[in-house]
């Protein structure tokens, strides 16, 4: 009978570096534990601590199609006013943020929650003083201090396809909500690459394969977030509205594999290989350039009635 892994095991022997909390869960994948449950979300909150701003440095600064941009575009979907108060859960280095706190104005207010304290700390450092922002550090499955009915709108950028608890975080965003308020995220939309993408990510996929293949589990065999059943279950079940949806792409130029590499030295894949891992992906990277990959994401824009 084939041995059954899963994603129990060893605590690594320090939470506190990130960087061995890595190497703790390649070890992991390497003896065949899947990435997902409590392994994942420990795998998660490492890449953040180590780097914090990897989405708004390689991202936010990649030109979308129609002129959108990763954090302004999102943010203007949730139809903001000024004075209005916004909740930004898993707010990274603060991107979003401070897009959030331009539209409201000095009246309103934008509260940043991230669950990595390398994470609030940078965004603090990051955003003007003066700017009507508060930085927390604060589970998304759990919004401690934050009351009922209590904010006008609820943001989350590049978040909702990583948390451990889906259903406990829409849940914690619709009581957060005022009756009417809005939730409006974003997330990775892999399964509407383009033909010639699809190729290319495939073969950045099967380093990972080779390599880590626990890590192809849970979200990464999946349909892209919400269009599997439990996804809008984790919406209806609080009573907040079947997301609406708007598929736009980013446009990553890559003229040789350096230029690859400058931006998946700073995603998940690379995150998953060890040394000898992120050597094969940049031989792959450098037989598969010149490319422009057009990077998938998904705007989605909810509302608790009332």
């Amino acid at each position: 009978m084939e041995a059954r892994h899963d994603s129990a095991g060893p605590a690594p022997a320090s939470h506190d570096d990130p960087a061995e909390t890595l190497r703790f869960v390649r070890a992991r994948l390497a003896e065949g534990a899947r990435l997902s449950g409590p392994l994942a979300a420990t795998f998660y909150r490492a890449v953040h601590a180590l780097d914090p701003g990897a989405a708004e440095d390689s991202l936010a600064v990649l030109p979308g199609n129609r002129g959108v941009h990763l954090y302004d575009s999102l943010v203007s979907w949730a139809s903001l006013v000024a004075g209005e108060r916004v909740l930004d859960i898993g707010c990274g280095s603060g991107g979003a943020t401070r897009s959030a706190a331009k539209a409201v104005g000095p009246d309103g207010l934008v509260v940043g929650l991230d669950v990595s304290q390398e994470a609030v700390e940078q965004a603090r450092e990051r955003t003007p003083a003066g700017a009507p922002v508060v930085f927390r550090r604060c589970s998304a499955e759990r919004l401690t201090a934050i009351p009922d009915r209590s904010f006008d709108c609820v943001v989350a950028s590049l978040v909702l396809d990583q948390v451990a608890d889906l259903p406990a975080v829409i849940a914690e965003a619709h009581r957060a909500l005022r009756p009417g308020g809005r939730m409006v995220a974003s997330v990775m939309a892999f399964d509407r690459l383009r033909p010639m993408d699809a190729s290319f990510m495939g073969a950045v996929v099967a380093v990972v394969g080779r390599r880590a293949p626990g890590a192809l589990a849970g979200r990464a065999s999946r349909a892209s977030f919400p269009d599997e059943p439990s996804d809008r279950a984790a919406f209806a079940e609080v009573g907040m509205l079947l997301p609406e949806e708007q598929d736009v792409q980013f446009a990553a130029v890559f003229e040789d594999g350096e230029d690859a590499w400058r931006l998946f030295s700073r995603t998940y894949i690379a995150h998953l290989l060890d040394d000898e891992g992120k050597a094969e992906l940049r031989k792959v990277l450098d037989r598969r350039t010149p490319h422009t990959l057009y990077l998938p994401v998904r705007f989605l824009r909810t509302r608790r009635p009332g």
